[in-house]
């Protein structure tokens, strides 16, 4: 378009502002454009709305997951308040007292150079590690093997030739092994071969060589002669040098070198063991010895970490409330100052809308399929109220006094639980879809020896169910359910659900894959697509309307103008 048609659209000639009407006119036919980008918008606050509920509902379902964790959680004060010879930590254990005093703490096995009257090496040592002319393991052109025994028992092989003739060569080839060891080199400082050999038993504990490890030099096993070796280590011999089980000879750990299993009395009773983090001496402890030589006794106190689960419920009780707070500005329209309305991003959304109900009757409500005998049947019970604006408070008196009184009660409201009637079969785990209440079993074999069991509820028995590694897997109803199963027999399981659980499973429902958050999410997500077309392709027509307008605005300035001009010229004549 020209300067002159562009000034014309202007209204010079006709007196009409051209552009204002042109603008007019295609705001006019551009509502359709606003509202299509005004879904669109919409949609854009409600990603971001949904996706921070997400956050905020994953966040919830972890708290959940770290108070079950801190109901098994137990302090433990100690009289050794320096922590020298023992510390312990204890999950699920009952309160108790545990004396327990340190003899002799498991050590490795050890092989190092002997040092002579000035602290300087005698063997296992070279002037450099890496130089194989100065510092040569073995004559060149004439290699060496060796065997290597850790206390594992397990008996390895290894060979150098002139590319390995180094102290690093062999530690290398050794560590490459498989040996039940660590070979390093360390540096003394001192004398005129300050490069040591030290090989380590990679486990604490005598193991099956009472303590002791070994190398040997097999280059000249069977035959007569001095090793091939600089080192000193002494020659030996294998039962077989492609897959040995047997090493003699060679050179051994000495009497300071030889491992040591720990030695230690627990509650009166002297035990061994072959690590010094002792994990099987008492049911939910775990003890770390730390030096021997005791001569007193350290008494260890275990009790419930009733701060660690008050926090954790408290955090829990947060993380609602703050949830609720969210998804109320979320939902809630609220009006303009000219009375419009400004629509909430989840506002009239069924989904989120369902699941805050059913997330605050379930926290509410009681607990599926505890017994009539159970103490605690909902997190009222425990001090868990809910206020006039639907956030939750925590009475930490209530809910420290019920700990102490019934742990596992309050434990249940937390967690899938079952109880059993019969020893021979025990609850293992339960699922989201496992169905709660009383349900007898019965376990049987069969002439092969396989156990069988079949599960009832409701007068309904499933299909026999083969018991497998210990472990029946229920199906159908009972999808979910893993018992643990030691014997024949018959019995009935109370299963039952906490109100916590099942708020976790309702919460990894809706925010899983699959789940209502995701399915609003990808739906969005498509009508946002359709919508960005359908916008772009609007204001593409928008433009060529625009364009046509003005062109026709413009021609009708140029008619107008010309038609002035030829009356002037008739009025001048």
């Amino acid at each position: 378009m020209t300067a002159s048609s562009l000034t014309s659209i202007n209204g010079v000639s006709t007196g009409v502002d051209t552009t204002a009407l042109i603008a007019a006119i295609v705001a006019q036919k551009g509502t359709s454009v606003a509202r299509l980008q005004a879904r669109k918008d919409l949609n854009d606050k409600k990603t971001t709305a949904l996706t921070a509920m997400r956050t905020s509902l994953t966040a919830l379902n972890l708290a959940l997951a770290v108070i079950q964790d801190k109901f098994n959680s137990r302090t433990v004060t100690s009289t050794d308040t320096n922590n020298t010879n023992v510390t312990a930590t204890a999950s699920g254990a009952v309160a108790d007292t545990y004396d327990i005093t340190v003899k002799t703490v498991a050590t490795k096995g050890r092989i190092s150079a002997t040092l002579d009257s000035r602290g300087w090496t005698t063997n296992l040592a070279v002037a450099s590690p890496t130089d194989s002319v100065n510092s040569n393991i073995f004559t060149p052109g004439t290699p060496a093997s060796f065997a290597i025994q850790g206390t594992d028992g397990v008996v390895k092989t290894i060979t150098l030739d002139d590319s390995s003739n180094t102290l690093n060569g062999l530690r290398d080839k050794i560590n490459a092994s498989g040996a039940g060891v660590t070979a390093s080199v360390v540096n003394m400082g001192k004398g005129d071969k300050p490069y040591q050999l030290v090989l380590t038993a990679k486990a604490t504990g005598t193991g099956t060589t009472q303590g002791v490890v070994t190398i040997a030099d097999i280059t000249n096993m069977g035959s007569t002669g001095l090793p091939a070796n600089n080192l000193g280590i002494g020659a030996g011999t294998v039962d077989s040098l492609a897959t040995p089980t047997t090493l003699t000879g060679g050179l051994t750990s000495t009497a300071s070198g030889t491992a040591t299993d720990a030695d230690f009395t627990l509650n009166g009773i002297e035990l061994t063991r072959a690590t010094n983090v002792v994990k099987d001496a008492a049911d939910g402890m775990t003890f770390t010895l730390k030096q021997g030589g005791q001569t007193g006794t350290t008494t260890l106190t275990v009790g419930l970490d009733k701060a660690g689960a008050t926090a954790a419920m408290a955090d829990l009780i947060t993380k609602y409330n703050q949830l609720v707070k969210d998804y109320k500005t979320a939902s809630t329209s609220t009006k303009n100052a000219d009375g419009s309305i400004n629509q909430a991003p989840l506002s009239g959304d069924a989904s989120t809308s369902a699941l805050m109900a059913s997330l605050k009757a379930t926290l509410a409500g009681a607990s599926s399929g505890l017994p009539g005998t159970a103490t605690y049947k909902t997190l009222a019970s425990l001090g868990v109220t809910t206020q006039a604006d639907g956030t939750l408070y925590l009475n930490t008196n209530t809910f420290q006094t019920a700990m102490a009184n019934d742990l596992a009660s309050a434990q249940s409201l937390f967690v899938f639980s079952g109880a059993s009637t019969n020893q021979g079969v025990t609850f293992k785990s339960g699922g989201p879809k496992t169905a709660t209440g009383a349900v007898d079993f019965a376990i049987t074999k069969d002439g092969a020896g396989t156990l069988w069991g079949t599960l009832t509820k409701g007068g309904v028995t499933s299909d026999p169910i083969q018991v497998v590694n210990g472990t029946l897997t229920g199906t159908g109803t009972f999808e979910g359910l893993n018992l643990t199963v030691t014997g024949t027999g018959s019995g009935t399981l109370t299963l039952s659900r906490g109100a916590g659980q099942a708020a976790s499973d309702l919460l990894g429902k809706f925010t899983g894959l699959g789940g209502g958050i995701t399915t609003s999410l990808n739906t969005i997500f498509t009508q946002n697509k359709s919508l960005t077309t359908q916008i772009a392709q609007a204001q593409t027509r928008l433009d060529r309307e625009t364009e046509v307008l003005k062109q026709k605005f413009a021609k009708m300035e140029a008619a107008v103008g010309s038609m002035k001009a030829a009356a002037g010229s008739l009025a001048g004549a």
